[in-house]
């Protein structure tokens, strides 16, 4: 078990606080709906959301979906949600959506997964994509605060998210005490 926590401890501080603002990607994709999706449809609407870049041929995208379906199905109805993006693996081209079909009946994905290649992290505006899987995490309010290059887990995600939000609620508490 100590093990996990100093390998969570070592995630969170990669995921790490990121201070750049990003406005809500303006980026059209199809989905496994059939229909075109703009990524501003889940960011910014009042949950956390987590963007995961992942491929279905991708080993640390499989060990990590389990934790992605739990964190999702345990959060939607509150606070935060998963929106997939789906790219080919290893060529990073463009999802093959037979392929990703298959991929999420096999491991019960219910949240929305979209299609892409991977140009997408560069067209949310942030920068080239380094690796698979990928996890943007956004606030409710849809300012891109956390990036991952590498597997994550729903604790490391809570960590944060908790993390976070005790450091904008202290920050507040303390500018309230000045202003009394």
């Amino acid at each position: 078990i100590s093990r996990f926590i100093l390998h969570a401890s070592i995630c969170v501080l990669l995921f790490g606080f990121s201070h750049a603002s990003h406005a809500t990607p303006d980026v059209l994709l199809n989905g496994m709906d059939a229909n075109r999706h703009n990524l501003n449809e889940f960011i910014g609407r009042g949950k956390w959301t987590v963007l995961n870049i992942w491929g279905a041929r991708c080993p640390q995208c499989l060990d990590e979906m389990p934790e992605l379906v739990h964190f999702h199905d345990e959060h939607k109805d509150t606070n935060a949600i998963v929106v997939g993006v789906a790219i080919d693996f290893p060529s990073y081209g463009y999802a093959n959506k037979e392929e990703i079909a298959e991929f999420i009946e096999d491991h019960l994905i219910e949240f929305p997964v979209l299609l892409s290649d991977a140009s997408i992290s560069e067209k949310i505006g942030a920068g080239r994509l380094e690796g698979l899987p990928t996890t943007y995490l956004y606030t409710p309010q849809g300012k891109l605060v956390g990036t991952q290059v590498g597997g994550i887990t729903r604790n490391i995600l809570e960590a944060f998210i908790n993390k976070y939000e005790n450091r904008i609620n202290s920050n507040t508490d303390s500018k309230n005490k000045k202003t009394e």
